[in-house]
């Protein structure tokens, strides 16, 4: 049997969370919804994000509560759980929040530092808890899709702030072209393929 594609699973982003707003590095609170239609159906979760500044203990999470429906009985059941928030120092300053994954594998916590969480059944965890795969992943070779698109690269090029820092090029410029070096590549391979 297939993994679930990440593509198409429930998931909940830090980065996302961090891009709307909900997160914020001086602490505090916000609250919030998450809203996904799949298959003609609508999910949503309630969110609450708890952090603190770096003067106050270290006591981040974010409480998720949403309604869970098994298909094979039709049971619905309320969930309402803490998941952790970690953080790491950034080069040039600031704070990188985490999810710590809440799930448990082979009798022992994951605590996983990851970015996304995707909905493992009834619960939301790492993708290697949730035991799932990217699209990319399942192709292989010369006929694997490329996962990056001239969308993807402006939108990376339009949050380059400095291209350059003390005379070195920043880890962003150097992401940025080593992007525009695999989408050629991509583009070039994908041609050939078609002649």
């Amino acid at each position: 049997m297939a993994k679930p594609l990440a593509e198409q699973s429930n998931s909940i982003s830090i980065f996302m969370l961090k891009k709307w707003g909900y997160i914020n590095s001086k602490g505090g609170q916000s609250c919030g919804v998450l809203t996904w239609t799949s298959f003609g159906y609508e999910n949503s979760i309630n969110f609450k994000i708890i952090t603190t500044s770096k003067d106050e203990p270290d006591d981040c999470y974010i409480k998720i509560s949403y309604s869970y429906s098994d298909i094979y009985s039709d049971d619905k059941e309320s969930l309402d759980y803490k998941i952790e928030l970690t953080t790491t120092e950034c080069n040039y300053g600031g704070t990188r929040y985490w999810f710590r994954c809440p799930l448990i594998r082979n009798g022992h916590a994951c605590n996983k530092r990851v970015g996304v969480l995707y909905q493992a059944g009834k619960y939301f965890g790492c993708r290697y808890c949730a035991d799932i795969s990217y699209k990319s992943q399942r192709q292989g070779g010369n006929y694997r899709e490329s996962s990056i698109t001239i969308y993807d690269i402006e939108n990376f090029e339009n949050e380059i702030t400095k291209y350059y820092y003390k005379g070195k090029p920043t880890k962003k410029h150097l992401r940025l072209k080593k992007m525009r070096d695999r989408f050629e590549k991509d583009f070039y391979i994908s041609v050939s393929l078609l002649i």
